[in-house]
This record gives structure tokens, C-alpha cells and sequence, in this order.
């Protein structure tokens, strides 16, 4: 497993940098890499990985965390994410809050020497010590997102296994301690169940007794790789949020056999292990789509044939209905893959790819190298296990809206098929009867809006990742303009797809700190909707000019040229950054097919 290391060696050695970092990163990819191998990368990428501008995080906790930091950057770079991790001195976490500046994400690790003591207190008064301890390092975050780990136990103690669960006994305090932390926690961080974690391993091999009391580091390296692996699902859930699709093949993978030579009645589903084993992965497929996740297909196959086992076979668990596009043809899967990504209007990185066929997996995996690609068993037990050992689609508590996304991108290819009948583009805009729903940000919608901030980047025009406490903040203020937009239209309800941030500067002058949108709707002048309403609130509120800035990213730059349309003046540049001015009555409404 680790030849990989070798050849980046030796390409670093030629002069070849970007090439060994790439070696580092494909070797890195595959789940079966060990933690030793993770954490010998992670020491050459530390080293030569120019990481000043990914974004920090640090780790703190009641145990020592500096085996964790090689592992979490080999972790995240295998993932195609450069992060620049550093950790604090054992147990020092107050005092090392006091210090530096604020991460972008905080991750604060407990151990259980205090809960654990062996003294006087009851069990409610030893998880109210604990839980005001980490509520006052909640308290001095800086604006850093947050990842907080839970408690676990390693052993039921002299109790022993029977009693342990009970009154006094570590299993119990452990639970109750994890259930007030997750009751307490801020809104908008991310919880790390280690109790769950360890338990899927083991604890026998999460922990190594050994470790922790030569150097309180109580991880063995397996479980250090286990739960770095959860760090890393968790400041990707912070950062950009999970993956968006699931990209699922047919034959052998939904279903046992082939349908063009079985039929829709002939393929396996039910009555057999196997066919067991389709169904629970079906019913799996179907639970993501639940809670917002995309599904697609991309089968090579009659386009008639792939569509019959879903219309006509009382086993299937998925329809027709539970996928936003369907592609069943002899196109190499790239092409198809690709081609929904255009129609769903989302980038190759929100997409996973699952097929059964190895062969079709690196013709993706080489063709489109932003998609990931899961490693599929080849017993289709093992298909569930497989799918979420990648923890691609960890995320944060879901709001309203992630519910509804699979339906959303459903109407999309709706409403790209109809505009093929129409001879203008006014005349396809004019159909959709778009209907505008704008709010000021209030209690409801708070959390899907730092969730937008959090994540969304190409039509984004500063991604400024704000919290909830600035937000109020600016609410508090009350010359602020603090939007949301919703649409809707013939074919059902986009959501809440739009956000603005105006805040006041200097006197008299508006700053939008923030504009941001879904990337469905682009091309539709609900920008322009958006930003109508800016400049009539900004005249109601009587500020004389108005000052943007776009502030370019590697996603962005699709809106690079977007206050220009508006008719601004750019004032300065500075590093790629644009600033804007004008005067508020220079500034004509810009035309939109929104009503509302």
C-alpha cells in the first residue's frame, strides 16, 4: 500500500512537485489504505503541500491530539481537499482559545479523566461540570464552525458488562453526558458520535490502552485513521456541505442479472439472498433521496428495457419518479454523467458514482476525476456497508429544503425540456409564470440561510462564510438589508434559492456584503429580481450609494461580470477582488420576468 509513497518520493526528487503531490492523492483514494501509510503521507504533505490558503483546523482536546494532525491532512488531501490541521497541547483547551487566530473550523475533542473521577459528585453533577466547561469554549469560538466530538467508554469497568449500562456504571454516564452536549449545541455545529464510531470498529481495535498512558493519546492508529475519517466528513459538512447525487448503474447494482436477457419480472429481487440484498440497497438509495439526496442512472442499456423493471415489478423498492434524470444508452458513462451535470446545473464534484462494473469505474474515475468513485464489493450484502463507510453524505441537521431538493432537480429537467418549444428566450421565461416570495431573514429560515453561506460558491460573489451570531447582529442593526428569495413556478417550488446581505458603512453608502444563489436558477433574471428590490429598499431606507465587491474564487467566476450588467463603476482592484461603487439614483432596475 504504500509504493505510492515511494513513487511520490521519487517524483518530488526529479523536481516533479504537483506530480508527486497527485501520486500522494491517487494512492491515497482507496478505503483500504492503512492508518501507518495515512499518517507517513500526511507527514510528506505537511512538508511540501502548500496549504496558506486552505482553510485551518484545529484541533483541541482533553487528550493528545498530534498523531491526529498528519492523518486528518492524508485523509482530506485522498478526498481531493488540501487542509492546513493543527492541534494544542494536551488538555489545554481554554488556554489555547485564548490564543491565535480563529479557525475555520474548530474541533474539540473530550477524554473522560474529570467525568470519570472518582469523587464525591453525582452523575448530574459531574455532566453539568462537564457540559459548562465545553459550553464556555463554545463561547469563545471566534466565529470558527464548529465540530465537537463526544464522550465514549473503553471497558464497562468493575461493574461489568450487565451493570455498566446502569446507575454509576461508565456506559451510562458516557450516554447521558453525549445527550446533554448534542441537547446544548450550538445551532449550525457538526456532532462527531465517537461512541458510535469506536462501536462500529471495535473497541478492542479503536483504542489502545498502551497509547494513552505512555503519551494520553488513547486512539490506536486504526482508530486514529477511523475517526479522522469523521473529522474529515464533518468539516466538509461545515465547509461545503455533502455530496448532492448519486449516480447509480442498473444491471447487477438496483438489480441481480441482466434485464435485456431476463426481462423486467426476471432480474433478482427478493426470494433469495441476493435478491434480498438489491431490495435493501434499493431501500437504502431511496432513504437518501428522502432527506435531499439526487439520485440518477447511468446504465448502459435500451433505454425501454432499463424503464420496465421500475413500471412493472411489484419488488422494486425505487421508481421511475425517485430519479431526476435517467440516462440508459451506450454512451461511454462519462458522457452521461457529464451531460447531467449540465442539466441539473450542478458541478462534477457533488456527484458519486456507483457501479458494480470495475471496468466502468475507472473509465469515470479517468474521465471525470472530480466525480468520486466508490470501490463496489462484490457481494451485494456488502453494497450498503460499502456506500456508507464513504460518508459522503454526512451532513448537518436537514432543514425544510434539503428534503425537497430530489423533487426540485425532478422539475428542473421539466422545465429544460419544455423550453426546446418555445422560439425566444422571453417567451420560455414568460411560460414559467415565475412567482418571487422575498422575506427579511427571520427565525424560520436562519438555519437554511447560514447553510447557504456555508456552502454555496458559484453564484456567490464573496463567499463570506457568516454565522448565525453576525446575522443577528446585523438584524439588531436596522439599516441593514438582510434577504431571502423564493420561486416558484408552473413546474413547482425552487425554494429558497436566493440570499443578500446589505449592511450599512459609511453614512449614506450601502455595502452588500453578500449575493448569493442556487445555481438552478441562473439565466432566469432572478438575479436581476434580487437585485431591483436591493436598490428599492436601499432608496426607502435613504442611502445615496451603494458599494460590491467580487471577490474571485476557483468557482465563482461565472458571476465575475455581474455588477458590471448592474451598471456599477468598478472603484478599485486589488488582488483579483473588484470593488464597485455608484450612486443609488444612477442605478436603473434591471429587467426580469418575475412577479411579486
Amino acid at each position: 500500500m504504500s509504493d505510492f509513497i515511494s513513487e511520490s518520493n521519487r517524483l518530488r526528487k526529479a523536481g516533479q512537485l504537483l506530480e508527486s503531490l497527485d501520486a500522494l492523492r491517487e494512492g491515497l483514494r482507496p478505503a483500504a489504505v492503512d492508518a501507518a501509510t495515512h499518517e507517513r503521507a500526511g507527514r510528506l504533505l505537511k512538508k511540501h503541500l502548500d496549504v496558506a490558503k486552505a482553510p485551518r483546523v484545529r484541533l483541541l482536546g482533553q487528550c493528545t491530539t498530534s498523531w491526529m494532525v498528519p492523518v486528518l491532512g492524508a485523509v482530506a488531501w485522498g478526498r481531493g481537499t488540501a487542509l492546513q490541521v493543527e492541534d494544542g497541547e494536551y488538555d489545554s483547551v481554554m488556554q489555547e482559545l485564548a490564543h491565535g487566530e480563529p479557525p475555520e473550523v474548530l474541533v474539540l475533542i473530550p477524554w473522560t479523566q474529570r467525568l470519570f473521577s472518582d469523587d464525591a459528585r453525582s452523575e448530574s453533577e459531574r455532566i453539568d461540570a462537564e457540559l459548562a466547561f465545553w459550553q464556555a469554549a463554545w463561547a469563545q469560538r471566534q466565529g470558527s464552525k464548529l465540530v465537537q466530538v463526544g464522550y465514549d467508554w473503553t471497558a464497562p469497568g468493575p461493574k461489568g458488562a450487565m451493570l455498566g449500562g446502569g446507575p454509576g456504571g461508565p456506559m451510562r454516564l458516557v450516554r447521558r453526558m453525549n445527550d446533554a452536549l448534542r441537547h446544548h449545541l450550538p445551532s449550525g455545529a457538526a456532532w462527531v458520535d465517537i461512541e458510535a464510531i469506536s462501536g462500529s470498529l471495535g473497541r478492542e481495535r479503536f483504542y489502545d490502552a498502551r497509547r494513552f498512558f505512555w503519551t494520553k493519546q488513547p486512539f490506536s492508529e486504526e482508530g486514529t485513521l477511523r475517526l479522522c475519517r469523521h473529522l474529515f466528513a464533518a468539516a466538509r459538512a461545515l465547509l461545503t456541505g455533502p455530496k448532492k447525487v448519486l449516480v447509480l448503474d442498473l444491471d447487477n447494482t438496483l438489480w441481480g442479472g441482466v434485464v435485456g436477457e431476463l426481462g423486467p419480472y426476471g432480474v433478482q429481487l427478493g426470494e433469495s439472498a441476493d435478491g434480498e440484498a438489491f431490495r435493501a440497497f434499493q431501500a437504502y438509495c431511496k432513504g437518501l433521496a428522502a432527506r435531499g439526496i439526487v439520485l440518477v442512472v447511468a446504465s448502459k442499456n435500451n433505454d425501454a428495457d432499463a424503464r420496465e423493471p421500475f413500471e412493472k415489478n411489484p419488488d422494486m423498492v425505487l421508481r421511475l419518479g425517485d430519479f431526476a434524470a435517467f440516462e440508459a444508452n451506450w454512451e461511454p458513462k462519462s458522457r452521461n454523467i457529464a451531460r447531467m451535470a449540465d442539466t441539473l446545473r450542478l458541478g462534477l464534484d457533488s456527484f458519486v458514482f456507483f457501479d458494480d462494473n470495475p471496468a466502468e469505474r475507472e473509465q469515470v474515475r479517468q474521465a471525470l476525476p472530480q466525480v468520486e468513485v466508490v470501490d463496489v464489493p462484490e457481494d451485494p450484502a456488502e453494497y450498503v456497508a460499502a456506500l456508507e463507510a464513504t460518508l459522503f453524505y454526512e451532513s448537518l441537521p436537514l432543514t425544510a429544503e434539503d428534503a425537497e431538493r430530489g423533487a426540485q432537480y425532478q422539475a428542473e429537467a421539466q422545465r429544460d425540456a419544455a423550453r426546446t418549444g418555445f422560439g425566444s428566450l422571453d417567451d420560455y421565461l414568460t411560460s414559467l409564470a415565475m412567482v418571487a416570495d422575498l422575506r427579511e431573514v427571520d427565525e424560520a429560515d436562519m438555519q437554511r440561510v447560514v447553510q447557504l453561506l456555508g456552502k454555496t460558491n458559484q453564484f456567490n460573489l464573496t463567499t463570506r462564510r457568516h454565522g448565525e451570531e453576525q446575522l443577528r447582529r446585523w438584524l439588531a442593526g436596522g439599516r441593514s438589508i438582510l434577504y431571502t428569495l423564493r420561486v416558484r413556478d408552473r413546474f413547482g417550488d425552487h425554494g429558497l434559492i436566493g440570499v443578500v446581505l446589505g449592511v450599512p458603512e459609511e453614512e449614506g453608502t450601502l455595502v452588500v456584503d453578500t449575493l448569493l444563489m442556487s445555481c438552478r436558477v441562473i439565466g432566469r433574471t432572478v438575479e436581476q429580481y434580487l437585485w431591483a428590490r436591493v436598490l428599492a429598499r436601499a432608496a426607502e431606507l435613504g442611502y445615496g450609494r451603494i458599494r460590491a465587491e467580487f471577490v474571485p474564487t476557483a468557482k465563482n467566476a461565472q458571476v465575475a461580470r455581474l455588477y458590471d450588467d448592474f451598471g456599477l463603476t468598478r472603484a478599485s482592484v486589488a488582488d483579483g477582488a473588484v470593488v464597485y461603487e455608484a450612486s443609488l439614483a444612477a442605478l436603473a432596475p434591471p429587467r426580469n420576468f418575475l412577479l411579486g
